[in-house]
């Protein structure tokens, strides 16, 4: 066995061998929904974070 490469938790990466990374596959599709949300419902209205100044009166 090598020392220098250990995993903190050697449970979770047989569990991510046998089955996969089901965590980063949900990553990956809440990203890519996120993003397909955002492209159907821009309406081309600023960012919030661009104008300020309304908030600032």
């Amino acid at each position: 066995m090598n020392a220098t490469v250990t995993s903190a938790v050697p449970i979770y990466d047989l569990l991510i061998a046998e089955r996969g990374d089901v965590v980063a596959d949900a990553a990956r599709v809440a990203e890519q929904t996120r993003r397909e949300a955002a492209d159907t419902l821009d309406f081309g209205l600023p960012d919030s974070g661009e104008n300020n100044d309304a908030d600032a009166a």
